[in-house]
């Protein structure tokens, strides 16, 4: 099936956003911009999933383009660090936002641009990384609720479904979500 009107303007839209992000004067206007694609992205993805359609060659060949530029590179690498702060808190409070970063790089990378095309090389393997801090954490991970995924990710996505006790109490998950005590930011308390 084709795709609407409304969905090549929502695409002229993402490649607009993706060409905006170099030329933004300010590094937070960019990063932001990038990011606002990032989700515009899966947003399309998923819809284009629900109405059976897909993208046309031409936005998926301009967004591949677009997203190997420099600058996107660049803003691909600091999106990949936040992504990579919420992983390192996956035992906390950072695993639902963790997820949810790796599932959109993950649309990026199989619809648009290999990963190793987005980073340099020695972080290549950086996915691998994440994905096995994931599986070395399972047990202390605290389990999202099945209901609480977001009915766009797909069963591929396992990453959301990795904590494995799911016998953790409401108050063990609340302790490990709301790990905050006044005396780490306030040496005075």
């Amino acid at each position: 099936m084709n795709t609407s009107p409304a969905e090549e303007s929502f695409q002229e839209y993402i490649i607009h956003q993706l060409k905006m992000g170099p030329r933004a004067a300010e590094y937070s206007e960019r990063q932001e911009s990038f990011s606002n694609a990032v989700d515009n992205i899966v947003t399309l993805w998923t819809e284009n999933r629900k109405n059976k359609t897909t993208w046309t060659s031409d936005f998926q060949g301009k967004a591949s383009k677009l997203l190997r530029t420099l600058e996107n590179k660049s803003a691909f690498q600091i999106y990949l660090s936040n992504f990579d702060v919420y992983a390192h808190r996956s035992m906390t409070d950072g695993f639902y936002r963790s997820c949810s970063m790796r599932s959109k790089i993950q649309v990026i990378v199989e619809e648009f641009v290999d990963f190793a095309d987005l980073v340099p090389e020695e972080d290549a393997d950086h996915l691998e990384y994440i994905d096995d801090l994931y599986k070395d954490f399972a047990d202390d991970i605290p389990p999202i609720p099945h209901d609480k995924i977001p009915s766009w990710v797909p069963a591929s996505h396992w990453w959301w479904r990795v904590p494995t006790r799911h016998d953790m109490s409401r108050e063990e998950i609340e302790e490990r979500l709301y790990d905050y005590h006044p005396e780490d930011w306030n040496p005075d308390y």
